[in-house]
Formats: structure tokens, C-alpha cells, sequence
């Protein structure tokens, strides 16, 4: 049905509109500020890529959520990636399980893939949530360009 928003969509917005955005937007500044307003630390670590590595991860500790993305991409999409990152957080799509080998290779390439694993823990999201988290990311990064073609935020968002 043309018109009706999917329930999926709504969530998604809710979610989305609920995040105060920087101004001008700063997708760094939005991280310090939503791990203000959680009382928890957020840290972005920068890998370099490696073949079939994810662009970005989401792993929880007990002492801090990491978003980890790759470097090796233009800001616009390491942005997206950090927005995808950022929307599992808030979809709460951050529940401990395995994390990836190659991911864990990536993060500490010295230590043991197990000892990264058990300190990490990595959910392997189901395809909704990954939708979810998408969603998110478009809804926030179109919430940031919104002001209009020939703004500062615009601009600023897409890295020039």
C-alpha cells in the first residue's frame, strides 16, 4: 500500500528523531554526545581494510562500546559507516557473541583471535537489524542534509 509507512520505518524514525544532531553536523561530535547521554564511552578506532573484513563493527565491553571502520574509504561513506555502527547502538542490536576472525585479526593483529573474541564479543545481526541499523543511518544522514543544496551542514556532511 502506497502512503503506509512500515512498521519497521516508524521504529526507524522514532529512533532517529530522537537523536539530537550536532550543528553544524559532525558525525564525531554526534558519537560524544550520544555517549554523554548513555554514561557510557564510545570509542571510533580507524583499521586499515583487509579483504573480507566488515567496513565497520560495533563491539561492547564492559567498560566502553567500539566502532571499528575502515580508513580506506572516502569520509561520505566512512561517515554512512559510522551512522550504520551508531544505528545498531541505538536499535540496542548490541548483545555479546562471536566476533568475526578477520575482524579480530584487524583490530589487534598481535594477540590471540580468541583472547580478542572473548574481550570484544560481536553480534552477528540478523537481516532485520541490519536493515534497522541502515535505516537508521539514512534517516539520520538525511536529517543532517536537510537544511537545504547550497548550506554549510550540507557541505560539511559530505566532507568538503
Amino acid at each position: 500500500m502506497l502512503g503506509r509507512k512500515s512498521a519497521l520505518w516508524r521504529r526507524c524514525e522514532r529512533i532517529a528523531s530522537a537523536v539530537r544532531l550536532p550543528d553544524p553536523f559532525d558525525v564525531t561530535t554526534l558519537f560524544g554526545e550520544v555517549a554523554a547521554t548513555r554514561g557510557r564511552p564510545i570509542e571510533l578506532v580507524a583499521l586499515d581494510a583487509r579483504a573480507g573484513a566488515p567496513c565497520g563493527v560495533l563491539a561492547a565491553t564492559d567498560r566502553a562500546d567500539y566502532v571499528f571502520y575502515t580508513r580506506d574509504t572516502s569520509p561520505l561513506h566512512q561517515r554512512h559507516i559510522l551512522l550504520h555502527e551508531l544505528g545498531h547502538l541505538l536499535c540496542g542490536h548490541v548483545e555479546g557473541e562471536m566476533l568475526p576472525e578477520t575482524v579480530a585479526a584487524m583490530v589487534t593483529p598481535s594477540l590471540s583471535v580468541d583472547l580478542v573474541r572473548r574481550v570484544l564479543g560481536r553480534t552477528t545481526y540478523a537481516q532485520e537489524q541490519e536493515k534497522e541499523a541502515e535505516l537508521v543511518a539514512s534517516l539520520l544522514m538525511r536529517r543532517a542534509v536537510s537544511a537545504g543544496a547550497g548550506s554549510d551542514r550540507l557541505r560539511h556532511a559530505l566532507g568538503s
